[in-house]
């Protein structure tokens, strides 16, 4: 259930995220959370299907692609939409694993 409306991945087939995470949710979906440059706002995807550790980047289940950009951290406006998402979508219990991914992005030059 989407929060508000956002670009149709045909529109939109890339966003690039800053200030990124990827956290697993309660039914071990596993979904990217950060500021999105083409939204300028907090984002969260749909559940990561894969992840390309060369490229840095993911493919959701909307099939949308997340490139991760720069060092992954915290932002204000990504954590608020995170924790909304996770209300509205009754997520019970959430872990961080961006670790996972920083360690494999950093490996290839990306951070």
């Amino acid at each position: 259930m989407p929060m508000w409306k956002t670009r149709s991945v045909d529109t939109e087939p890339v966003t690039h995220l800053v200030r990124w995470r990827v956290f697993e949710a309660s039914d071990f979906t596993r979904h990217f959370v950060g500021w999105a440059i083409e939204g300028m706002a907090g984002r969260v995807s749909s559940a990561i299907q894969e992840f390309d550790l060369a490229r840095g980047e993911g493919r959701t289940r909307s099939g949308r692609v997340y490139r991760l950009e720069g060092p992954s951290g915290e932002d204000g406006d990504a954590s608020y939409t995170w924790d909304r998402w996770c209300t509205l979508n009754a997520v019970v219990s959430t872990r961080d694993v961006s670790n996972e991914y920083r360690e494999h992005v950093a490996d290839e030059g990306r951070v």
